[in-house]
């Protein structure tokens, strides 16, 4: 049975990025990912830019798709009130030349918002230097996850590559 590991309470506390790799085709693939993953969002100072990722680099996530990895969200108590978004290393980013991430909104469908939040789509793809950008961002309430995803849909190529 799949299950997030001991730390993702903490980890979603400080805001970190949660990423979960599901593609194990290619280890160089994932190591580019990861290595895209310690960039800075173009728009910060260096001295203001902290890498934070919780990696979750577990074969038994092997091929989980979205709605798996939210039903193991939804078991977990905490990480059902307080994650805002997961990231998805799928084969997509692992095997593509950007490692364009999956961001999917761990918002609950039950919640009476559901249906605003999701307005532009539940999830849509990233440049993993942009994740710190939107994860930040959603941990302070700065903004809320439909202005990032309205922005991916409006992209010519539904990528969130930052604002211009």
């Amino acid at each position: 049975m799949r299950a997030f590991p001991a730390g993702a309470d903490e980890a979603v506390e400080r805001s970190a990025n949660v990423v979960i790799r599901t593609d194990f085709s290619d280890d160089g693939g994932w190591l580019g990912t990861l290595e895209a993953l310690e960039q800075a969002p173009e728009d910060w100072e260096d001295d203001e830019f902290e890498v934070d990722n919780f990696v979750i680099d577990d074969p038994s996530w092997a091929e989980a798709t979205p709605d798996e990895i939210l039903e193991v969200v939804r078991r977990d108590q905490y990480l059902a009130e307080y994650l805002d978004v997961f990231l998805v290393a799928d084969k997509q980013a692992v095997a593509g030349e950007e490692h364009l991430l999956l961001v999917v909104t761990a918002y609950d469908p039950q919640d009476e918002m559901y249906d605003d939040v999701v307005r532009f789509g539940r999830e849509f793809r990233c440049l993993p230097s942009e994740a710190h950008s939107i994860i930040a961002n959603l941990g302070v309430g700065n903004m809320d996850f439909q202005e990032f995803s309205k922005a991916a849909a409006a992209s010519s190529d539904g990528v969130f590559r930052g604002w211009p």
